[in-house]
Protein backbone atom coordinates (compact mmCIF):
# COMPACT_ATOMS: atom_id res chain seq x y z
CA UNK A 1 0.00 0.00 0.00
CA UNK A 2 1.29 3.48 -0.80
CA UNK A 3 -0.60 6.85 0.31
CA UNK A 4 -2.03 9.18 -1.94
CA UNK A 5 -3.20 12.83 -1.11
CA UNK A 6 -5.65 14.39 -3.23
CA UNK A 7 -5.45 18.32 -2.85
CA UNK A 8 -8.84 19.68 -4.53
CA UNK A 9 -8.61 23.03 -6.69
CA UNK A 10 -12.23 24.26 -6.85
CA UNK A 11 -12.35 27.19 -9.63
CA UNK A 12 -9.07 28.25 -8.23
CA UNK A 13 -9.08 27.73 -4.79
CA UNK A 14 -6.81 25.24 -3.57
CA UNK A 15 -7.52 22.31 0.07
CA UNK A 16 -4.56 20.60 0.84
CA UNK A 17 -5.58 16.74 1.34
CA UNK A 18 -3.25 16.49 5.01
CA UNK A 19 -4.00 13.04 5.87
CA UNK A 20 -4.00 11.34 2.49
CA UNK A 21 -5.31 7.88 1.64
CA UNK A 22 -3.66 4.58 1.47
CA UNK A 23 -4.58 2.69 -1.83
CA UNK A 24 -2.85 -0.74 -3.64
CA UNK A 25 -1.32 0.87 -6.51
CA UNK A 26 -1.26 4.62 -8.94
CA UNK A 27 -4.46 3.09 -10.70
CA UNK A 28 -6.50 3.09 -7.69
CA UNK A 29 -5.41 6.13 -6.88
CA UNK A 30 -6.51 7.52 -10.47
CA UNK A 31 -9.85 5.92 -9.97
CA UNK A 32 -10.38 7.04 -6.83
CA UNK A 33 -9.79 10.87 -8.33
CA UNK A 34 -11.70 10.05 -11.07
CA UNK A 35 -15.01 8.94 -8.77
CA UNK A 36 -14.72 11.71 -6.68
CA UNK A 37 -15.22 13.95 -9.23
CA UNK A 38 -18.24 12.35 -10.63
CA UNK A 39 -19.78 13.36 -7.20
CA UNK A 40 -18.83 16.80 -7.09
CA UNK A 41 -20.41 16.93 -10.49
CA UNK A 42 -23.57 15.93 -8.91
CA UNK A 43 -23.37 19.21 -6.93
CA UNK A 44 -24.97 22.62 -8.31
CA UNK A 45 -23.11 24.73 -9.25
CA UNK A 46 -21.57 27.62 -7.73
CA UNK A 47 -22.47 31.26 -8.62
CA UNK A 48 -22.34 32.24 -11.93
CA UNK A 49 -22.07 29.50 -15.10
CA UNK A 50 -18.25 28.52 -14.42
CA UNK A 51 -16.87 25.67 -12.79
CA UNK A 52 -13.56 23.88 -12.67
CA UNK A 53 -12.50 20.96 -10.14
CA UNK A 54 -9.42 19.17 -9.81
CA UNK A 55 -7.76 16.51 -8.41
CA UNK A 56 -3.68 17.30 -8.38
CA UNK A 57 -2.71 13.72 -6.91
CA UNK A 58 0.66 13.16 -5.05
CA UNK A 59 2.55 10.61 -2.79
CA UNK A 60 3.59 13.30 -0.39
CA UNK A 61 6.19 15.02 -2.43
CA UNK A 62 5.61 18.81 -3.87
CA UNK A 63 5.63 17.23 -7.50
CA UNK A 64 1.92 15.72 -8.77
CA UNK A 65 2.10 12.17 -9.97
CA UNK A 66 -1.10 13.24 -12.01
CA UNK A 67 -4.11 15.45 -12.45
CA UNK A 68 -7.76 14.69 -13.15
CA UNK A 69 -9.66 17.63 -13.91
CA UNK A 70 -13.75 18.92 -14.85
CA UNK A 71 -15.13 21.94 -16.07
CA UNK A 72 -18.87 22.86 -16.39
CA UNK A 73 -19.49 25.55 -18.28
CA UNK A 74 -23.41 26.64 -18.70
CA UNK A 75 -23.51 28.70 -22.06
CA UNK A 76 -26.76 30.16 -23.11
CA UNK A 77 -27.87 31.19 -26.79
CA UNK A 78 -29.97 33.75 -28.30
CA UNK A 79 -32.50 32.26 -30.16
CA UNK A 80 -34.15 34.69 -31.14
Amino acid sequence: MARFFFDLADNGKLYQDTEGTDLPSPEAAEDEAARALLEIAKDQMPDGTFRQVAFQVHDGTSHPLFVVKVTFELIRTDNK
